[in-house]
């Protein structure tokens, strides 16, 4: 007995007894498996053909519907038209022939008088001397007796499929209406004959595939189209030809309901999954249908290939259970060898320079190295097996301990495996910041502790902690942020103080160009030519004034991110034209040779661009200006656009002017700086041109550059990336975009 509770208890046993469930687990869950795909297979297929009956509907609607509408339409024209009753008419023919054409399945439009004779047909300007009162497309308008069955909303009639005169060993469709005199007498009949053929052409291309088949049928039974139609010299095609054979369905059809349901199928008797629908809106029924042989064939091949892995995978547990058995008798070796490691271990710790401490599962403090007894004042032997909660602030503990609690091995954790900044408290009591890095081992073969408490799979898990002091580190880190949020509020003060004089300064300063304008227009009487001339320079002073200002204020909105583009399609030969305009005067006076180099190429050569047309413009000028500026008497500014090989548009103004040093191209961009930035300057300016310059073309996704030779020339190129170049076409789209 003491022997076979013994056999019971051992590892080996437990070994095999783990693998024989795990076996009788794998196979339980795939058969499970096998079952529930099984139940999915044949709710996919019943989905399938419900899915195929709705389309199906939809699109017969949509064919009864368009029917509809052109008789409808070929009505009213009849009344108006000259020609409508009078037989044979060539322009009642070529507008028959038109209108069917214009609907792909139609066969053909025939117009019929009161008394049965075809007036117009749309296959023959001379219609056959044919009487067609015996057909039931014209008798139930005539007689005013059509069943409700077949007849849609609004009085349109769909009858069988009936033999053409017109064309004959043919059938078609008819669908008809009825054509009423003026004061209200029956007047003959507009017949549109559709093609099985053509109105069959979806269902062949939705019928399923495989032996899965597509009924279109009247709400009377008389079955219109089946898809597909031909079947394999071994599956004769034993269909009925209405639907009253098919007394499966016939419960759903008389109750006039939809449905799903598994019956035989006609013809062959196999098994199927069958889906009818009426329409709401035509005197048409749906009816799809699949055999369950066909819905289920990828469950089958599915299920041998999980019977297959089934029985790979009990082989594979069988063999590595034997596997396990075998490696449980080298574990004892590796307890020898572990013992060995974990002396290793503790010497590494002990020369370690950061502190490192290991804790239990509950908190414990297992190992305290030297380094870690000099951080916190503590000596080894103090704390060995005190809470870690000794090393850690009093507001801290509750925190620690529902994190020690709460651990799970495979759940992730905030703490395990992450670098973190805490406080800890020394043994004098005093607080100072660390880094505290947390990482969690799961020692195999570990002996059970006092409490019994062992981690996963037969381990205890031990968490180690390793520990650096970063007080040095945070006092320069409060340094670094005092600068930061000092500067950051130089900055802002800075921007407000701009933003909040610029606009102090354009009040007065639009009252002094008003009234300057006011005194050059002499309203208020004459001025000699003194007077006027110190108007002018009130006047152009306030402009430049005014322009420093707006400057400043783009420059705020900038910096700021408040500053929005206005977007829309702009024809850029038209934008540089104007802005050449613009500062045509000041080259003048300054006697630059300006020179359009855009007109040099083809008519048409630049595309429209999408982008805000006044920071287009505005960056033209600020380029044209500077270019201007900057270059002495008789020399040339040329402004020249072309599209890029990578798409993209760029835009250049070219001057001979005094050049850039290069020592002073890292700067140009900035505010407030100029290329002669010396105390005595020569040229005025506020320097903010080029930096919003360059703002606006970030804005944009494009980019602003420099070439420039000292005392040669500047080349100064904006460019707009190929996203905002507009495409023929895209126009109308680009502008719906931006208003909606």
């Amino acid at each position: 007995m003491r022997r076979a509770l013994h056999a019971f208890g051992s590892v080996r046993f437990l070994m095999r007894a783990s693998g024989l469930t795990f076996i009788a687990v794998v196979n339980a869950m795939i058969a499970y498996g096998v079952w529930q795909h099984h139940r999915e297979a044949v709710g996919a297929a019943e989905r399938a053909t419900r899915n195929l009956a709705l389309v199906l509907d939809e699109q017969a609607g949509r064919t009864v519907s368009g029917v509809d509408l052109l008789l409808t339409d070929l009505l009213t024209l009849l009344d108006v038209h000259p020609d409508g009753r009078s037989r044979g008419s060539a322009a009642i023919h070529e507008l028959l022939r038109a209108r069917r054409a214009a609907l792909a399945p139609l066969a053909g439009l025939v117009v019929v008088d009161e008394t049965g004779v075809t007036l117009h047909h749309s296959a023959d300007t001379n219609p056959p001397d044919v009487a067609v009162g015996d057909r039931s497309y014209f008798a139930v308008h005539r007689d005013g007796a059509a069943p409700a069955d077949a007849m849609a909303p609004q009085g349109l009639f769909v009858g069988p499929p009936i033999a053409s005169r017109a064309f004959p060993g043919t059938s078609v469709i008819p669908m008809s209406r009825r054509w009423t005199r003026p004061d209200g007498r029956f007047g003959g009949v507009v017949v549109a004959m559709l093609n099985p053929a053509q109105l069959g052409t979806s269902l062949e291309a939705m019928g399923g595939g495989g032996d899965g088949t597509a009924t279109l049928a009247l709400r009377d039974g008389s079955v219109l189209l089946r898809r597909p139609a031909d079947k394999p010299a071994d599956k004769p095609d034993s269909s009925p030809a209405r639907l009253d054979g098919w007394a499966e369905i016939q419960p759903l059809l008389s109750a006039g309901r939809e449905g799903t349901l598994h019956t035989a199928l006609p013809g062959d008797g196999r098994p199927g999954i069958v889906s009818l629908r009426r329409g709401r809106t035509h005197p048409f029924v749906v009816i799809t249908a699949v055999a369950q042989a066909d819905a289920l064939a990828e469950w089958r091949r599915d299920s041998a290939v999980w019977t297959l892995m089934a029985l790979g995978m009990t082989a594979v547990i069988a063999l590595l259970t034997i596997h396990v058995e075998r490696q449980q008798a080298r574990r004892d070796q590796d307890q020898v060898r572990l013992a060995r490691a974990s002396r290793r271990i503790r010497g590494i710790l002990d020369s370690m320079v950061d502190a490192v401490v290991t804790i239990d599962a509950h908190g414990r403090i297992e190992t305290f190295n030297p380094a870690a007894e000099r951080m916190f004042g503590h000596a080894e032997a103090e704390v060995l097996g005190k809470s870690v909660n000794l090393l850690l602030p009093e507001p801290m503990h509750a925190d620690h301990d529902r994190s020690m609690a709460g651990y799970r091995p495979d759940a992730g954790s905030r703490i395990i495996g992450s670098d973190r900044e805490v406080l800890a408290v020394r043994r004098d009591g005093s607080t100072f910041p660390i880094t505290l890095a947390v990482s969690a081992v799961r020692l195999e073969g570990r002996l059970e502790d006092e409490a019994g408490s062992r981690g996963e799979e037969g381990g205890q898990c031990v968490f180690v902690g390793v520990i650096r002091d970063i007080t040095k580190r945070k006092q320069q880190e409060a340094e670094l942020l005092a600068s930061k949020s000092q500067a950051e509020m130089a900055n802002r003060a800075k921007s407000e103080f701009l933003a909040n004089m610029s606009h102090e300064l354009r009040t007065p300063l639009n009252a002094i160009i008003g009234f300057s304008e006011i005194l050059d227009s002499e309203f208020f009487g004459k001025l000699n030519d003194r007077q006027k001339a110190c108007a002018k320079d009130i006047h152009d002073s306030g402009k430049h004034l005014l322009d420093i200002v707006n400057a400043v204020l783009d420059m705020s909105k900038i910096e700021a991110g408040r500053y929005e583009l206005t977007e829309e399609v702009v024809d850029p030969a038209e934008a540089l034209a104007q802005c050449l305009m613009m500062v045509r005067d000041r080259a003048q006076d300054a006697r630059v040779d300006l020179r359009n180099g855009i007109t040099d190429g083809p008519a048409g050569e630049l595309p429209a661009v999408w982008l805000d047309r006044r920071a287009f413009k505005q960056v033209v000028l600020n380029l044209l200006s500077n270019a201007v500026k900057f270059t002495p008497d008789g020399g040339r500014v040329t402004l020249s656009a072309r599209v890029e090989e990578d798409g993209s548009l760029a835009v250049s103004v070219a001057d001979t002017g005094i050049g850039i040093a290069p020592e002073f191209m890292e700067h140009l961009f900035q505010p407030f700086r100029q290329a002669d930035n010396t105390v005595s300057r020569t040229f005025e300016g506020t320097g903010l041109g080029l930096s919003i310059s360059k703002n606006l073309m970030e804005l944009h996704g494009g980019s602003l550059s420099c070439a420039s030779t000292p005392g040669i020339g500047t080349t100064m190129t904006a460019r707009f990336p190929a996203e905002r170049i507009v495409k023929p076409g895209e126009t109308e789209a680009l502008v719906v975009a931006a208003l909606s």
